[in-house]
């Protein structure tokens, strides 16, 4: 594929957008060969994903826990839910203590492809850090994330909306933070 190269050289937000749609795509494609090689009767898609490592790491987890954690609105965490229950891979129950509380459950199922999952993603994430030498992939997840900061800046509901807070994702980073 020819890229327009010369037109676009230096415009950070060109290979910012392209980067991330290569980067999607792929990423999907690996959660999408997974199941079918599986010959599961669904797909997991990148936002589901998001949802099951969540809970594969912390079982029983609030919907606003949740959204708060990715960094995705309540209603969108809903909607990522409804269709992870819809197929079978979570389920939701109240809370033993607080029957207004409602939390989200792996089931079996969700257990199993989830604990598979993690492995094939582990992979791609090992594939896509080919080519950085020690130190300059750190550098350059504290140079996205200023990049993140830099566009919150341009105003309230732009840029990270969700006030994620990115720097403190990096051991170290917390020093660079304005």
């Amino acid at each position: 594929m020819d890229l327009p190269l010369e037109e676009n050289q230096g415009r950070l937000t060109y290979w910012l957008f392209y980067t991330e749609r290569c980067v999607s795509y792929a990423y999907a494609e690996v959660l999408r060969a997974h199941c079918v090689e599986r010959e599961k009767p669904y797909v997991v898609t990148p936002p589901q994903w998001g949802a099951l490592s969540l809970l594969l790491a912390q079982n029983g987890m609030t919907i606003g826990t949740m959204s708060q954690k990715r960094g995705v609105d309540a209603p969108a965490a809903t909607g990522i839910i409804t269709r992870l229950e819809q197929i079978g891979l979570v389920e939701r129950q109240h809370d033993r203590e607080d029957r207004r509380v409602v939390k989200v459950y792996l089931t079996e199922e969700g257990r199993d492809i989830s604990q598979t999952l993690a492995i094939s993603v582990e992979h791609f994430e090992q594939s896509l850090k080919r080519g950085f030498v020690e130190g300059e992939l750190d550098h350059f997840l504290a140079q996205l994330q200023q990049l993140i900061l830099n566009a919150a800046e341009v105003g309230k509901t732009i840029g990270d909306r969700f006030s994620f807070p990115p720097r403190l994702m990096i051991k170290g980073s917390e020093n660079t933070q304005k």
